[in-house]
């Protein structure tokens, strides 16, 4: 369990440098524009600027429910991106927390 904590925590930290990304980009993509399209969805920002990863949206399509997926990329990318980096450290700090609280053990290692 706890090594699954430690992974989990280090990619939930990971994944939201990448997000913060991808939010600046946005950023400057708006910010560039003359901020006129402030309200720019994410799945705007994906189809017109990002199309390499537009596959997380099929991913979420396949997981989530469609009215889950319809309201989370048709959120201003503005909003959404800065709310995931808060959350994606807070769930990674929390799993990093309560890995250290574990005891070290012998996970997964062949004796």
């Amino acid at each position: 369990m706890r090594i699954f904590l430690l992974g989990m925590g280090w990619a939930s930290i990971g994944e939201s440098f990448l997000a913060a990304l991808i939010g600046l980009y946005a950023v400057w993509i708006i910010g560039s524009a003359g901020w006129s399209d402030i309200s720019m969805s994410v799945d705007t920002l994906l189809r017109q600027h990002i199309e390499f990863i537009l596959w997380v949206k099929q991913v979420a399509e396949y997981v989530l429910p469609a009215g889950v997926v319809r309201w989370i990329f048709g959120l201003p990318a503005l909003i959404y991106f800065p709310v995931r980096v808060l959350l994606s450290c807070a769930i990674g700090y929390g799993a990093l927390f309560a890995a250290r609280r574990m005891a070290p053990s012998n996970e997964g290692i062949i004796s």
